[in-house]
């Protein structure tokens, strides 16, 4: 099965490239923001035109990537990770799911994703209080 790469980010999707080493703190508030909106999928290892360009050895070991982000988490947030090699490089796929109670980082922050007018994603720091009241009143 052939794995496609989405075309571009989404209030779902998000690419962050790692050539360098992406930061671990950087990583940790991308997916509590995405954990603390709908969930979805971070790709690690892709650039922002979602053109692979692979994953730092750093983060290549699954098992110790999933026990870094439950670490670093508050609840702890659990993760699915898969490897892809995408033209000869190596990328990977996290799987983030909603979460059923907002996600804090290790440092307290709470972040939530939305769309911004030209229809690009962002994160945008939220308080605990505010957000449970809109989840309370079904508004997202």
């Amino acid at each position: 099965m052939s794995i496609v790469i989405p075309c571009a980010e989404s209030l779902t999707v998000e690419f962050k490239s790692d050539r360098n080493g992406y930061p671990d703190r950087e990583l940790i508030e991308a997916l509590t923001c995405l954990a603390n909106t709908s969930g979805g999928e971070l790709w690690l290892g892709v650039e922002d035109d979602a053109t692979p360009s692979g994953l730092h050895l750093k983060h290549q070991n699954t098992i110790h990537l999933q026990g870094l982000i439950a670490e670093q988490t508050m609840p702890p947030l659990v993760v699915s990770i898969d490897l892809h090699c995408i033209n000869q490089v190596l990328v990977a796929q996290i799987h983030v799911p909603r979460a059923p109670t907002l996600v804090a980082t290790y440092e307290g922050v709470y972040l939530k994703r939305r769309l911004k007018q030209d229809g690009t994603p962002e994160c945008i720091r939220i308080t605990p209080e505010g957000d449970n009241l809109d989840r309370l009143s079904g508004v997202s």
